[in-house]
This record gives C-alpha cells, structure tokens and sequence, in this order.
C-alpha cells in the first residue's frame, strides 16, 4: 500500500495556496495548511503563522515533527504593503521555512515555491540583490532596503531574491537531503489581491498583460503545475523556474529579438 504523503502549503487561506492545497487534498495528500488567517480550505489540519516572524516559524516547524515529503511556498503580499513586510513575507519568510523544513522532509520529497514573472529580471538584478540575499534577519533586511531606489518595486525585489535563493538552495538540498526545489513564476492571476497589483503595479500594466495573452490566469491554471512540480513526474526537475503566464514573458521577450 502506497503511504500517504504529507504536505505543507504556506499561504492555503486563499488564492493560489487554498486552490493548490484543494489539489494536493483531492490527489489524496494529507494537507496542513499555514497561513495568518483562516481561510475555507480543504485540509487535514491548520495552523496560524506570520511569516514576518522568524519565531513563528521556528516553533512552527519545531511542532511538526519528521516525515514531511512536500513544501508548497505560495504566501506573498502585494506591493501595496510597508516594503520591509513584502520583503519579509515574499522572500525570507520562504528562505526561513524552507531552512527549517529541510532536515524534516523525507528524500525525494519536493520545495515549491512561487515566484513571479515581475522577478524575472533576477539574472540582470543578481549583484543589486546580493546584501539582500546575505541578510537573515528583519532589521537586516529593512537595513538593507533603506539603501535602495525607492522607485524600483519592492515585490520584483522579493520575487528576484526568491528566485535566486532557491536556485541556490536547490544544489545543497538536492546533494544533502535528497530533495528537489524548484519555482512556479505566473503572471497576472485572478485572486482576491489582483487589485492590489493594479494599484502597485500600474492598471495599464496588467491591462497590456491581459491584452497580449487574452485573459489573466486562474488559481486553476497554477495549482497543476505546484502539484507536477511536487510530484514524481518531476523527479528529475531540480532548480528550475517554470513561467506560467500564458506566454507573456515570451511575448515580451521575442518582441526585442531580432526576426527570423
């Protein structure tokens, strides 16, 4: 008999998080949903945790206890919020739960995390990002931002850092605990916090967005690719970011290219 996997999804009260942790429930997974608000989602169990909190965390993960073959990362906040809370939340949150979960997760077990195509710059930004990616902890982080451009968005800033955290910590997780990290980057989605995005991001952004792919994404877009990347099919998938946006990114790319 197959042994039931057990899962956690970190941002499962609403959006992408509830629809992924809907799928990996439906799969038969046993889900235990992390979030800082209650939400109606379909889990076996779920707990409150503020990601801006690195002891939230650690006692979190150290109430678990082992056997854990999944990490689904989705929680995130919109640029609407205090720059130090979007860094917070979007990447060391991420970094700080996928530390903690990696000594309890079983080999050939899967990290997940979602990025975003605003983060896609991570390549160009990699030297602006490194101070950020040597900092550990809030006032670090919040040290670190008061000597930015205030002008570049604060949530590109967090979904490049994650980006390239997880790209590295995929070797060492790989190497040492057996176990697979990878992103999942959509574009515009359908959520509760779309709105957000319009003010922060610019309404005639999305709008273009929308424009060059027909439609924003749904939650049900996503959350198949959370659960292929977490799933055996993905075996040999290893520090890949995997962009679905409706070919948006591309778009915009092959735009520059020369024609041929």
């Amino acid at each position: 008999m197959t042994q039931q996997r057990k899962v956690v999804v970190v941002g499962a009260a609403s959006g992408i998080g509830a629809a992924a942790a809907a799928l990996f429930h439906a799969n038969g997974d046993y889900v235990l949903g992390v979030d800082q608000q209650p939400g109606q989602v379909t889990v076996g169990d779920f707990q409150r945790v503020d990601l801006r909190k690195r002891e939230e965390i650690d006692a979190f993960v150290a109430g678990i206890g082992p056997g854990w073959d999944v990490l689904a990362h989705v929680a995130g906040v919109p640029g609407t919020h205090p720059a130090t809370d979007v860094l917070a939340v979007n990447y060391l949150g991420f970094r700080w739960m996928a530390h903690g979960m990696l000594p309890l997760m079983r080999r050939g077990g899967a990290i997940v995390g979602v990025g975003s195509i605003a983060g896609l710059a991570w390549q160009q930004r990699a030297a602006d990002i490194a101070g950020l990616l040597g900092a550990e902890t809030i006032a670090e982080v919040a040290a670190w931002q008061a000597e930015q451009d205030q002008n570049y968005p604060v949530y590109s800033t967090s979904k490049e850092a994650l980006l390239v955290f997880a790209k590295k910590l995929a070797s060492t997780a790989w190497n040492d605990y057996g176990v697979r990290v990878n992103t999942v980057s959509p574009g515009p989605v359908e959520t509760p916090i779309l709105r957000d995005f319009e003010q922060s991001m610019g309404k005639d952004v999305l709008d273009a967005a929308r424009a060059a792919v027909g439609r924003h994404a749904t939650v049900a877009d996503v959350a198949p690719v959370i659960t292929f990347l977490a799933s055996s099919a993905a075996s040999w998938v290893v520090g890949q970011d995997i962009q679905v946006d409706g070919g948006f990114a591309n778009a915009m790319l092959t735009s520059m290219l020369a024609a041929v």
